[in-house]
């Protein structure tokens, strides 16, 4: 059978990248082409993403874009899969003629079949969720990589739609992990960054207990990483002997990506989150005292239904207290199916979005002192890529993770991309960081 052109668009998370790139590895295996550009293929996947409002419109908006492609270029069939496709698969089917298949999280098998030049043998859930990555074609640069450990969710916040999305919590076993990031290290990986959609409840489905700390032992110990990096942790289930093993370790970054979503205990209760406001400080208190020279990233939701100006003036105390290294902020959106959606005092948007601005106004004024506090000081920090200025090179410090903190300009000669140095801190640009190479 003729060899098939196929390109994939990637929206949405880190997670729905490993997804892309597993799904690029089984359609490879078919024999089929993979092309860099969609206006190349006769086969376009899209990887959507269905978590909020943005991320929906975004999907939407680029199914159209591709759908035109159809029209005006050589693609012969549209294929929409990713959380979306998982969570609206009759209406994207009749709204958009255009799409040739809606392929769910549960049916990768079937694009072996509808994109490439053969068909795979079908695998159950578990020996997909172990074994996709023996082909996975990354997409990120050589030198760093998304280790997933588990998928799904058993949190059941009530803002959230990710658990029937992704159904059940259920983790890869340890030794599983370990091939793929031995694999990794063989192909030049230097960073590994350790993702699931609650990473500290590792283990418990399998092992019958936590065992994140276990796992972070052991691959602290595989030759050739250098960095390992921890996100999508959940303040309910950090736990003394996680904290132990990130403070004690070389090669954890000293970074904690730990979304508390809000701080007032009524909001707390409401999402479901399962955490107070004393609980979440103390939490807070004992990462910075037992982890040195701690990264703290939070994510926090505005909004939220039954949010009064008191409850935001509380988490606004917080933000500004707390002074988070980093910090993401998000309008609460109302997803249909999720308990939130129907409950009552929805907030404006107005309402939100002046929430939103206050937020950030407030923590840009705390990453501008930081950054200013660390000039003069000496931080690791990993080459990415070389910049458009002559000689320029943009990296990124323990305490950034890829594509969402801040950057390093490094001005020097004699670098290369994944080289990992220690570097003087010489001033700040906006958001980022300039340093050069210790001598």
């Amino acid at each position: 059978m003729k060899s098939k052109k196929v390109a994939l668009i990637n929206l949405g998370c880190p997670k729905n990248l490993v997804d892309a790139e597993e799904i690029l590895g089984r359609v490879a295996e078919t024999g089929s082409t993979i092309c860099q550009y969609p206006e190349d293929a006769e086969v376009l996947i899209i990887n959507t993403c269905g978590f909020i409002d943005d991320s929906k419109k975004e999907s939407i908006d680029a199914i159209f874009r591709m759908a035109k492609l159809k029209e005006d270029a050589r693609c012969k069939k549209l294929i929409v899969t990713g959380c979306l496709a998982q969570r609206y698969p009759d209406e994207l089917q009749k709204e958009i003629p255009e799409i040739d298949h809606v392929v769910g999280l549960k049916d990768f098998d079937t694009l072996t079949g509808l994109s490439g030049s053969g068909d795979k043998k079908k695998k159950t859930a578990a020996a997909q969720c172990s074994d996709d990555w023996r082909n996975r074609i990354r997409l990120t640069p050589k030198h760093y990589a998304y280790l997933r450990i588990s998928d799904g969710c058993d949190n059941h916040c009530t803002y959230c739609a990710i658990p029937g999305i992704r159904g059940r919590f259920h983790s890869r076993s340890i030794e599983n992990i370990l091939e793929e990031a031995r694999q990794m290290a063989c192909e030049g990986v230097k960073e590994v960054n350790v993702i699931s959609q609650d990473t500290t409840s590792y283990g418990v489905d399998l092992y019958g207990k936590q065992q994140l700390h276990v796992l972070l032992e052991k691959l602290s110990r595989v030759k050739g990483i250098e960095w390992i990096r921890i996100l999508y942790t959940h303040p309910r289930h950090f736990y003394p002997e996680l904290i132990s093993v990130i403070g004690r370790s070389d090669t954890i970054c000293k970074y904690i990506d730990l979304p508390v979503q809000h701080i007032n205990d009524t909001i707390l209760r409401e999402m479901g989150r399962g955490v107070t406001h004393a609980q979440i400080e103390r939490l807070i208190d004992e990462l910075r005292n037992h982890i040195p020279k701690l990264f703290l990233r939070t994510s926090v939701i505005v909004g939220f239904p039954g949010e009064t100006g008191e409850h935001f003036a509380e988490l606004l105390e917080f933000v500004k207290r707390t002074q988070f290294e980093r910090l993401g902020v998000f309008p609460y959106s109302r997803e249909e199916g999720t308990p939130a959606a129907s409950l009552k005092k929805q907030i404006a948007k107005e309402i939100k979005d002046q929430r939103l601005k206050e937020i950030m106004l407030t923590q840009q004024k705390i990453i501008l002192k930081k950054h200013k506090d660390l000039v003069k000081s000496t931080i690791a920090v990993i080459v990415d890529e070389q910049g458009k200025a002559e000689k320029t090179w943009l990296g990124r410090t323990y305490g950034d993770a890829p594509d969402v903190d801040s950057k390093v300009i490094i001005r020097e000669n004699h670098l290369k991309i994944g080289d990992i140095k220690n570097m003087i801190i010489t001033g700040t640009a906006g958001y980022d960081l300039l340093g050069k190479t210790e001598t």
